[in-house]
């Protein structure tokens, strides 16, 4: 038994992708969203087999989805533009169905689904997964989408529904939240230290006391962070460790 999620803004799309899968007769749909907020929220509640993820959303394009999508879960793109192909392959997408598409072709993307599932090691069950983490993020510039390398990043800032991404290079606005972009990172190297900051330990280059209680976190560039109350012991504990 297969478990799906259904990610489209047509409530039809999503009728017509039901009654497919429903003919399969081994796939189990587990959430559907409606718009790119939703599916991001989905996906760090919800696990599945399979995403069928439309290119084009309300909020964003279906590609800046795929930070969030956890490792394991295949991608099927299902949309109305050909010409994105080449961008859902390069992040190996197991198909890509053109609409309109019939259950033919549905059942089609299942066997290759399947297929790329039968060939991924099972973990043992006496053994927690691990926790997945970026290596690359996927930044939107214009219609574009830039990879960053997440161990470029010096420090990231948050307001709201957008990230301030800071490079050695230059400075990236993402459309994540902070919390959402946490749980994407490795804990090793990135560390809350105030609620609308991440900081990559490894570009720290000096701690300094801010106050009684608080600490500050230097850059090589000057750059000084203060951290929170709750920051300053969690950097506390890891110069300890």
């Amino acid at each position: 038994m297969l478990t799906a999620i259904v990610a489209d803004d047509e409530p039809l799309a999503r009728q017509a992708l039901r009654r497919a899968l429903d003919g399969d007769g081994a796939v189990t749909i587990v959430g559907e969203a409606e718009d790119m907020p939703a599916l991001r929220r989905l996906l760090s509640t919800c696990r599945a087999d399979v995403l069928f993820l439309d290119v084009r959303m309300p909020g964003g394009s279906g590609l800046d989805a795929i930070p969030f999508v956890p490792p394991g879960t295949a991608l099927v793109f299902t949309t109305a533009h050909r010409e994105h192909a080449a961008q859902a392959f390069a992040v190996d997408a197991v198909d890509y169905l053109v609409k309109p598409f019939g259950h033919d072709r549905v059942r089609e993307a299942l066997a290759r689904v399947r297929r790329r599932l039968a060939t991924v090691p099972a973990t043992a069950p006496s053994e927690p997964a691990p926790r997945p983490t970026l290596d690359v993020l996927l930044v939107r510039v214009g219609v574009r989408l830039v990879p960053v390398p997440v161990d470029r990043i010096r420090r990231i800032e948050g307001a709201d529904d957008v990230v301030r991404i800071v490079t050695d290079e230059r400075a990236w606005f993402h459309g994540v939240t902070l919390q959402e972009l946490e749980t994407q990172l490795d804990p090793a190297r990135f560390v809350r230290v105030h609620r609308r900051h991440l900081v990559n330990l490894a570009h720290v280059t000096a701690i300094e006391p801010h106050d009684e209680r608080r600490l500050a976190v230097v850059f090589a560039d000057g750059t000084r962070v203060t951290c929170s109350r709750a920051g300053s012991a969690l950097v506390r504990r890891r110069g300890r460790g």
